[in-house]
């Protein structure tokens, strides 16, 4: 089922709090050079224009040639390489393409841009990047990959001794029946083809074209009645059911856990969205025009907050509905190259992103800095500068007062609020995995080889409280049980730990086909997701019942 997409409200980029004077880009994360554009565009329309009177804005800031500063309806005069900011206004209805230089002394006006080719700029000429350029295009996005079985739709389909609507038929496969697709895909003619088995038979199934999917993931059986999830209730838990898919092995939670949200892989490039209250679990997907490097879910509320491999930051409001619709809330380029963590501040309020470049007019060094918007007011409240090197994690103090970072070399705590270095650790090994607990009094984390190890700390003074055993060596994940009373811990050997957080007691292994590379208990308690490198999300639980 393909999720209606609604883009609705703003697309903005870093302002404070909006002043009633006009023209004045204000705040932290505004650059001044927007009061240059806003000039010009007060003087082309013969009224005053400031922020206050655009419905949405966007900015980025790059490097341009020459003097024309990339704008085609421009000339220039020669010179070379210049640093300047991108605007786009979007004022009663029609967006105003600006480029200012970052002394402001240059401001090149680009003209108007089309709504649609606006929210088009990213897109590929291909909509799925399996297929590549040379196939043409464009192709519908897969949903099927290599490695997972699918699931007939429709009356029939034609099982081919090539990828083509001209190859001989080898069978027809009836609706229902169950597939596995087994290499590709092929994009041929505008249809997506995959090399699949069926009774034996191997040929090229259509997995969509002409706007409709032929196949699609196979669903679970419904998920039985389950317990809420205590420490007595460990050695109970039970493979509940699966899913798979063409997405990411990554997951988060809505915070009511009525949602489970996955960033789709390449050739998929959206998020995939899973309604726990429907009988079937089967995804409703957001198709995005970039693709996703990483993603978090507000713990306060149905939004998502996507980091795209373009360096922006997206954060989607998730509507209740059938289908589900979903709509943009904010914008904002925030990086140069991918963004490499996102997290939320236990309020909601805040968002935090890290990347190679920040984008940030602060007198900072900008590389491999990470940024703190706070969300409300859609401003830069903070930049962490001078880690030296990329931060691949980033984690909240639940009470919202510093925030935890890591790269492979550095482990440090800041100030949330100022950005000022509180303190950094010692590094044995890279960090691969880090949690707080819900009360902000444990604070758990795994490191790599050579000094692979899992430890519960001392939230406040980062004292090792307890050293983890195996089986629980390449620690991929960590997450926190809601009442903090228990710890699970995924592994890339294929399996996942529970651990007593109080007595550091094992309660729980479970094994599963494929390396576990996320791990998390749902926000009520109930479940356990496991996102495996298998295009596999498998979900456990404790019947209702048991013990």
């Amino acid at each position: 089922m393909k999720a209606y997409l609604a883009k609705t409200v703003v697309i903005f980029l870093a302002s404070l709090l909006l002043t009633a004077m006009p023209g004045i880009a204000s705040g932290q994360g505004a650059p001044a050079q927007m009061d240059a554009a806003l000039l010009d565009l007060s003087g082309r329309l013969g009224y005053s224009v400031g922020i206050g009177s655009l419905s949405n804005w966007r900015w980025e800031q790059t490097s341009f040639a020459n003097d024309a500063l990339g704008c085609p309806t421009a000339s220039s005069s020669g010179g070379g390489s210049i640093v300047a900011y991108k605007f786009e206004l979007t004022h009663n209805g029609v967006i105003y393409d600006y480029r200012v230089s970052s002394d402001s002394a240059l401001t090149v006006y680009c003209g108007t841009i089309e709504a649609a080719s606006a929210a088009a700029v990213n897109e590929p000429q291909y909509s799925n990047r399996l297929c590549g350029e040379a196939a043409g295009g464009p192709y519908m996005r897969s949903r099927a990959q290599a490695g997972i079985r699918v699931e007939v739709l429709g009356a029939y389909l034609n099982l081919r001794a090539a990828p083509s609507l001209d190859a001989d038929p080898l069978m027809q496969i009836p609706a229902g029946w169950t597939l596995e697709v087994t290499a590709g895909p092929d994009c041929v003619d505008g249809y997506v083809w995959w090399l699949a088995l069926v009774e034996g038979q191997t040929g090229y199934i259509a997995e969509a074209g002409d706007s409709l999917y032929f196949v699609a993931p196979i669903a679970p059986p419904e998920m039985p009645s389950r317990e809420t999830l205590v420490p007595s209730l460990a050695p109970h838990l039970l493979e509940f059911g699966r899913v798979y898919g063409n997405f990411q092995p990554a997951h988060d939670w809505s915070s009511d856990s009525r949602f489970l949200i996955l960033p789709g892989a390449v050739g998929s490039d959206g998020v995939w969205v899973y309604d726990l209250n429907q009988r079937e679990l089967k995804p409703q997907i957001l198709d995005l025009d970039e693709g996703i490097a990483t993603l978090a879910a507000s713990p306060t509320s149905r939004q998502l907050a996507i980091g795209s491999e373009t360096g922006s930051l997206r954060l989607w409001q998730i509507h209740e509905s059938d289908p589900l619709t979903f709509s943009e809330r904010l914008y904002l380029n925030a990086h140069a190259g991918a963004v490499s963590a996102i997290a939320f501040s236990a309020d909601g309020n805040r968002l935090a992103s890290a990347g190679r470049e920040a984008y940030t007019h602060s007198a900072v060094d900008r590389s491999f800095a990470a940024l703190i918007w706070d969300l409300p007011t859609v401003a830069q409240q903070a930049v962490l500068a001078g880690s030296g090197e990329l931060i691949h994690t980033l984690a909240f103090h639940p009470e919202g007062s510093a925030i935890f970072s890591a790269g492979d070399e550095s482990r440090r705590l800041w100030d949330a609020g100022t950005g000022a270095l509180v303190g950094s650790f010692g590094v044995a090994a890279p960090l691969s995995a880090a949690a707080f607990g819900p009360e902000g009094a444990l604070f758990a984390w795994a490191q790599a080889a050579p000094g692979a190890s899992l430890e519960m700390l001392d939230a406040v003074a980062f004292a090792r409280i307890a050293s983890y055993p195996a089986p629980t060596v390449n620690v991929t994940s960590l997450g926190f049980s809601p009442d903090g009373s228990m710890l699970v811990a995924g592994a890339a050997e294929g399996l996942f730990t529970v651990w007593d957080a109080e007595t550091h007691e094992l309660l729980a292994t479970r094994q599963v086909d494929g390396g576990v590379h996320a791990v998390s208990f749902s926000p009520d308690g109930a479940l356990i997701a496991v996102s495996t490198d298998r295009r596999a999300l498998i979900l456990f639980g404790a019947p209702l019942g048991s013990g």
